[in-house]
């Protein structure tokens, strides 16, 4: 109703203007547009920019007819008038009051209305008619120039007709059509990918049986029988014809039952031995010899489907296949798993979440265990972290997969976030007779990450010796949920109040929004991915002040922070460096490593490469790069966690 009324002078300008005298139009749309002010006040509606600027513009308009020439208004009341509404929609983007965001706000719930989100697209709308205004004041300013004789009532003039009336009006016809159907449009075509989403993601199903393993009297396979995630794994195969090709697959199946395989082709040396750690393929799905190559390099191997990330199965079992062209097979599967044997395993609850402890075999030293509390991102609940949680208690730490926000709760919003869950964590552990208080340490992932910075900033005496931090931000962030930021919300609180917080340029992705929607159709046929790259938001959120940004150097703990530069979730590698830059005094401490074409997700583990994105989002990370910092990351945590808890003579907290 609102936007009908703020037109409704123009649409009747547009009728009358050139067929009734023009004091009579200009009188009469004046009349209008004053109505229109007074029923707006009747409704309490908002003073809007088009509304007072086209009652500014009708008023010069009606003065116009009764001091200017009629042969004069014949060839300039169009252009006149076409650059008046150019000037009201103009000035509206100038002061911040886009005339479609004004009357879009009424149509939306409050909430939405404030996200950056409505404003970039409300905005842009704003500009598609400010530059359809401009081109119909230079259409309908060309007859005039070119023949000062022209006037807008010339019935037989081609230019006339042309461009004064077709060409400015087609113009204002298209802009109508676009702003009734675009937002619709996005809106089913954003609900396909959303509902794509829901149908592809995967559920949890059984590996499919392994093929028997099989031996050759020519050829020896060494490869052991069982390992963990975070061990290397070697395969050598020997009594091969010096200067034979060896094919070598690796396959198989993940968590959700679907199939993964690397293949790749090998000249034997003169020696007869051929180890993939050492022997660069000649063609494969890895061209660089690599202890880890054979499971990173695996691909997703079922035909029309959408790949996601690869999650293990427990235990993991992998099949190694290598073939010796015109000579034998050899044939072995072996199982993966995340620990070792005889850990002792126990559900804990903190402050009513969920968790899972894992300790090492045997009995504690004297004084207890080391500890690390281990924190996911933004994907909710502990099961993220038990892998993690199990490789370290095969290092020897008592590891706590925590739990900082629930599944339910993340899938709804990350919103008011007590940070005292990150602390209650650490206190679980201190307060255990089998840990040592005095060697706690903690490492976050992404927005876990961002929890533990924030709440050492806050609370310097938690119990922790030190921070590893994979893909950590700098920065509080705004509240964010199902449908994108939560205005006036912060992601944090502390003591029951909000932690400052930097908002979330979520407008940045508009783009990547539209190309989604016009694509998904292309995407579901082709069976790719239809992904949101996100750090376009965060960047821009960066570049706008220095609200909440953490005060890192409040925490006096040596720092370990691991980053891709290829992160397409949010600016790790920058973010980690102003972590850096507030911690002069800490650099001999502190630790950043960064890894060249590894994307957001950074795993402690031999795991395959592709497709590194999940849920429509995109990680990052080119497959070799993510290969070498899947290997480097586990010697860089755990020789940084076996250093800050290394026991000192009082086994204080490290300060």
């Amino acid at each position: 109703m609102g936007f009908v009324l703020g037109f409704l002078p123009w649409v009747l300008y547009w009728a009358l203007i050139g067929n009734v005298p023009f004091r009579l139009a200009a009188v009469l749309v004046f009349a209008v547009a004053v109505a229109v002010q007074v029923i707006e006040r009747l409704r309490h509606r908002p003073w809007r920019s088009l509304e007072v600027g086209s009652l500014a513009v009708f008023a010069l308009l009606a003065l116009a007819a009764f001091v200017v020439d009629d042969g004069v208004l014949e060839r300039w009341m169009q252009p006149l008038s076409n650059l008046g509404i150019f000037l009201v929609a103009l000035g509206g983007l100038l002061v911040g009051r886009p005339f479609v965001r004004e009357y879009a706000a009424a149509s939306v719930d409050e909430r939405t209305a404030r996200t950056d989100g409505f404003g970039r697209i409300t905005w842009n709308m704003t500009v598609l008619w400010t530059a359809v205004f401009a081109a119909m004041t230079v259409t309908s300013a060309v007859p005039p120039f070119v023949d000062g004789d022209a006037t807008l009532r010339d019935s037989d003039d081609l230019l006339s007709i042309l461009c004064y009336w077709v060409i400015p009006y087609v113009l204002l016809a298209l802009a109508g059509l676009v702003s009734g159907l675009f937002p619709p449009w996005l809106e089913k075509r954003s609900a396909l990918v959303e509902q794509r989403e829901a149908e592809e993601t995967p559920r949890p199903a059984a590996q499919r049986p392994a093929p028997p393993d099989l031996a050759d009297r020519t050829l020896a396979l060494d490869l052991p029988a069982a390992s963990r995630h975070d061990e290397p794994f070697p395969v050598v195969v020997r009594g091969v014809p010096a200067g034979a090709t060896v094919s070598v697959a690796t396959s198989g199946d993940d968590l959700f039952g679907r199939a993964w395989r690397s293949d790749a082709r090998l000249a034997a040396p003169a020696s007869g031995v051929v180890d993939l750690a050492a022997v660069d393929p000649v063609t494969g799905d890895w061209l660089r010899a690599s202890v880890d190559a054979p499971i990173s390099a695996m691909r997703f191997a079922e035909p029309d489907v959408t790949p996601e990330l690869f999650v293990p199965p427990a235990p993991w079992r992998v099949t190694v296949e290598l073939s010796v062209d015109g000579g034998g097979t050899v044939r072995r599967t072996v199982e993966r798993v995340a620990g070792v044997e005889g850990v002792r395993r126990e559900h804990v609850e903190v402050d009513g979440r969920s968790g899972l402890l894992v300790v090492p075999p045997g009995d504690a030293p004297p004084g207890g265990w080391p500890a690390v509390a281990c924190f996911g991102g933004s994907e909710g609940g502990f099961d993220s972290q038990v892998g993690n949680a199990e490789l370290l208690a095969a290092h020897g730490f008592a590891g706590l997969a925590a739990c900082w926000v629930t599944e339910t709760e993340a899938a709804t919003a990350i919103a008011s976030v007590p940070l005292e869950r990150f602390t209650g964590a650490l206190h679980l552990l201190a307060g255990r007779p089998d840990v040592d208080a005095g060697r706690i340490a903690a490492m976050g992932v992404s927005r876990g990450a961002e929890g533990l910075l924030a709440v050492l900033t806050a609370d310097p005496e938690a119990p922790c010796r030190g921070l590893v931090l994979i893909s950590p931000s700098s920065t509080s962030w705004q509240a964010i949920g199902a449908d994108g930021e939560i205005p006036d919300t912060p992601s944090w609180t502390h003591s029951g109040r909000p932690v400052p917080w930097r908002p979330v340029q979520s407008g940045e992705l508009m783009g990547q929004l539209v190309r989604n929607a016009w694509r998904i159709g292309r995407d579901r046929a082709a069976h790719r991915p239809t992904l949101l790259r996100l750090r376009a938001a965060y960047a821009a959120g960066l570049a706008h002040g220095t609200a909440g940004t953490l005060a890192a150097e409040r925490v006096d703990r040596p720092l370990l922070l691991l980053t891709g530069t290829d992160d397409a979730v949010w600016p790790g590698e920058p973010m980690a460096e102003a972590i850096l830059g507030r911690r002069a005094s800490d650099i001999g401490r502190d630790r950043h490593v960064r890894f060249a074409g590894a994307g957001h997700l950074v795993r402690l583990g031999a795991f395959p490469t592709d497709a590194q994105w999940t849920g429509g989002i995109a990680l990052g990370g080119e497959r070799e790069g993510q290969a070498v910092a899947q290997r480097a990351a586990i010697t860089e945590v755990t020789r940084f966690l076996a250093d800050v808890t290394a026991l000192v003579p009082d086994r204080a907290v490290v300060r």
